[in-house]
């Protein structure tokens, strides 16, 4: 009997830029570019396994908006935003719009909340409404307002940060309660999908592209274009860089760096504003008005919807 002789030993990753036909082959280690790939993992070593699919647990119904960063895990279904419990139990919090996407955003104990039509403040297991409450500090003959009821909401050295439409408003400095609707904001030409803060400043993406906003005071932003294309809103996620590789375009920098996709590629971005489309030599551009994105064991997986 002859010999097995290994014809495809693993994986450098999806490449759909080239003709499968010229995809290049390695006879001597057996490693090559997949032209297709469905329902498989595929690990730095590039080994390929299928994947090993869906679970089921005590909740079967139909849920939207699952978060959790280091606090409550909140998830939505019908018209509740309801609170998961660790033995899959959950507590209905509050009515929500049917259908209306939930962005969190975790400030020490309290979970914030906006979803384009309601908003509110999850702490200690209960819900609570997101307004203005009573104004401590100097005399002002500014106008405050209750927050605005966005679609985004993220904290920045001080500030919340909320989105609605083309704007960005901001709070005042260490108080979340409190707004200057008509001059506390940030304009956009294009309506707004990511607000992700790093250490050097926020990463604000659009309908049309993506922005650095670098430094920690909203009235002294400097902003600089660092993609020139759509963000697919719901894909970005915060991430740990120790615990990804890219070591050469790091430079070395530790700490919080963001993750998000795009119609061009998936962008890494750095605590300094540098940002990387990692995939743009092997993956055509994507198109989604949405998605879904995480984490999981060191790997950015983002899900598209048409």
């Amino acid at each position: 009997m002859a010999k097995p002789i290994t014809i495809f030993r693993a994986s450098t990753g999806l490449n759909q830029k080239v003709d499968p036909s010229r995809v290049k082959f390695d006879g001597q280690t057996g490693v090559q570019d997949l032209t297709v790939a469905y329902n498989v993992d595929h690990d730095q070593t590039g080994r390929i396994n299928r994947r090993k699919g869906y679970a089921v647990t005590a909740r079967t119904e139909a849920v939207h908006s699952l978060w959790c960063d280091g606090g409550p895990c909140l998830f939505v279904t019908g018209t509740s935003l309801c609170l998961l419990g660790a033995d899959m139990s959950y507590t209905a919090l509050a009515t929500v719009t049917s259908g209306a996407t939930v962005d969190y955003e975790q400030v020490e104990e309290k979970a914030y909340w906006v979803n384009g039509y309601e908003k509110g403040i999850v702490e200690n297991g209960s819900n609570s409404s997101w307004v203005r409450g009573t104004y401590y500090g100097p005399e002002t003959k500014r106008n405050l307002s209750d927050p605005p009821i966005g679609t985004l909401v993220a904290a920045h050295s001080g500030h919340i940060y909320v989105a609605r439409g083309k704007n960005l408003f901001y709070s005042d400095a260490y108080d979340f309660n409190a707004f200057d609707l008509s001059r506390g904001f940030l304009p956009f030409e294009h309506g707004l999908r990511m607000v992700r803060p790093v250490a050097g400043g926020i990463f604000v993406g659009t309908e049309a592209a993506v922005y650095f906003l670098a430094g920690k005071d909203p009235k002294r932003f400097e902003v600089e274009m660092v993609a020139e294309s759509p963000v697919v809103r719901g894909t970005d996620v915060k991430l740990d860089l120790s615990d990804i590789g890219y070591e050469d375009l790091r430079q070395n920098m530790t700490g919080v760096g963001a993750m998000w996709t795009c119609h061009a590629g998936i962008y890494m971005g750095l605590p300094n504003g540098m940002a990387y489309n990692l995939t743009y030599k092997k993956l055509t551009k994507r198109s989604g008005l949405a998605g879904s994105g995480l984490v999981i064991n060191d790997r950015y997986v983002a899900l598209l919807n048409p």
